[in-house]
C-alpha cells in the first residue's frame, strides 16, 4: 500500500534517522516517478506567492497561521499514525489545489 509506505517514511523522516541512496542516478529529474507531484507543488507555491503579493499590494494585516510543524502534527492532517480516517498526501494536495484555485479565481 503506497499510503503505508508514505506513513513509514514520514515517521522515519521525523526521527531524522534516514538517508536515501539514488538507485537510478542516470534518470533526469523529469523522468522521476513523482515529478508530477513536484510540478503541482510548484504551482501551489506560485499561487501562494501571488496571494502574498496581493496582500502586500493592498497593505493588509494578516495574522500568522502558525508554524508548519504545528500544522503537520495536527490530528487528521497527515497520515502518520495509520488511521484510516486521516487523509492521504494525495487527498491533501487535491484539497489544497481546489481551495487555492478558488481563492485565485476570486481575485
Amino acid at each position: 500500500n503506497e499510503d503505508a509506505a508514505h506513513d513509514c517514511l514520514s515517521d522515519l523522516g521525523k526521527l531524522g534517522a534516514i538517508q536515501f541512496t539514488d538507485l537510478n542516478p542516470d534518470l533526469t529529474p523529469f523522468q522521476r516517478r513523482y515529478v508530477s507531484y513536484v510540478k503541482r507543488c510548484d504551482e501551489l507555491e506560485r499561487k501562494l506567492r501571488f496571494f502574498h503579493a496581493e496582500i502586500d499590494k493592498f497593505e493588509l494585516d494578516i495574522a500568522s497561521a502558525g508554524r508548519v510543524d504545528a500544522f503537520l502534527s495536527t490530528p487528521g492532517i497527515t497520515s502518520g499514525s495509520g488511521e484510516a480516517s486521516k487523509a492521504s498526501g494525495a487527498q491533501l494536495l487535491e484539497t489544497l489545489e481546489g481551495e487555492l484555485g478558488g481563492y485565485e479565481s476570486q481575485l
